[in-house]
């Protein structure tokens, strides 16, 4: 089982020790997070210290946030050409393929289907077989869908662990997949409620306004009695902390091969 750690701050690079094989470095979630030329540097030089993989982890984007990240997609296949691009959005596979064919493409999280909002487990347990078996499910285990993927070389993909557990059995041996621990994200969007979160004046508010990246000083936590977990908003995105994470057999059962770690919300 390979052990990757994700970051979306160098000075996160503080978590990475043994078992860690892998660094996951980069944003799914805004465009306007992407690393600076100076970040980059810094993290591809930790990279080669170390000897260890990387994996370049990219957001939905826009057509002006695409040109931006093309940048830093370039200056990995410079600097480690044989690295991974994880992209949640099909413009930037594009991209990938466009800069280098040694790139690997991987699908991100945010492209995997799964039923993802806690409120489920409030009839989970009530539901028929064949219904958690449904809702325990991803769009990898469509055959077309995963016969699409393959034709363009992408033979892994990227997945939160529910509450409602996964079921994976029907995938085929020639897709791996990644698990991320402990934080799985709920929904996300483009609007923004924490841009402008700290000017009292502003209070009630609600628009598109600035972004002064607050989304990286502030966490909020959301609690409603039809949910069956905390929520945890950071800037677009919605999230929760599931802790149970399953045996090492059984993750092989699902055909895991991978586990990304997020000491942190990785925004």
């Amino acid at each position: 089982m390979e052990r990757a750690l994700f970051i979306a701050k160098t000075k996160n690079l503080r978590y990475f020790a043994a078992p860690l094989e892998r660094l996951y470095f980069g944003t799914e979630f805004c465009e306007r997070l992407i690393p600076s030329t100076e970040d980059m540097r810094q993290v591809m030089e930790f990279v080669r210290e170390q000897r260890t993989g990387f994996s370049l982890v990219t957001p939905y984007v826009t057509g002006a946030g695409l040109k931006g990240w093309q940048k830093i997609i370039e200056m990995v296949a410079r600097e480690l050409p044989a690295g991974e691009i994880i992209f949640n959005d099909w413009g930037m596979y594009r991209i990938i393929r466009k800069v280098s064919e040694a790139l690997v493409p991987v699908m991100g999280r945010l492209l995997t289907k799964i039923k993802r909002g806690p409120r489920l487990m409030t009839v989970f347990d009530r539901l028929p077989p064949d219904a958690k078996s449904y809702f325990q499910g991803t769009n990898l285990t469509v055959p077309g869908y995963r016969a699409f993927l393959k034709e363009r070389g992408i033979t892994r993909a990227e997945l939160d662990y529910p509450l409602q557990d996964l079921e994976l059995g029907n995938i085929g041996a020639e897709m791996h997949l990644s698990l991320y621990i402990p934080f799985a994200y709920v929904t996300t969007t483009r609007f923004c409620l924490t841009a402008s979160c700290d000017i009292p004046e502003m209070k009630g508010m609600i628009g598109i306004f600035p972004c002064k990246q607050e989304c990286r000083k502030y966490t909020f936590t959301l609690d409603n009695p039809v949910m069956t977990t905390t929520l945890i908003r950071k800037g677009n995105t919605i999230f929760y902390k599931n802790e149970k994470i399953p045996a090492g057999d059984e993750l092989r059962q699902k055909q895991v091969d991978r586990l990304v770690i997020q000491p942190e919300i990785p925004v």
